[in-house]
């Protein structure tokens, strides 16, 4: 290998690493994590309610549904006639939400 190369590579090392630190705020110090999300909304917090599995308890449902991962893997089913009731435009965003037909 020539010294050109070498150094080349020798160079290219501590940018490398420089390259995965986190990115920061103002361009000095780590970014920090995210203050935690606020709580659900009134309208959001009825759709959880009415989606609660008939086997789990309404606590461990509300606080199983704070996760990330789990809004994702349990997405909320609203019917028109819960719309009828409830403001659509005021349900959180953060969660996912599946149109069903209305229950007979």
């Amino acid at each position: 290998m020539s010294s050109r190369n070498l150094f080349f590579a020798w160079a290219l090392l501590p940018l490398a690493a420089w390259a995965q630190q986190p990115p920061a705020h103002d361009g000095h110090a780590p970014a920090e994590r995210p203050a935690e999300a606020a709580p659900p909304n009134a309208t959001t917090l009825a759709v959880l309610r009415a989606n609660c599995p008939k086997d789990m308890a309404e606590a461990d449902w509300l606080k199983l549904m704070e996760q990330h991962a789990n809004r994702a893997l349990y997405p909320l089913r609203v019917s028109p006639a819960m719309l009828d009731t409830l403001d659509g435009m005021e349900m959180d965003l953060r969660y996912q939400y599946l149109l069903v037909p209305n229950e007979p």
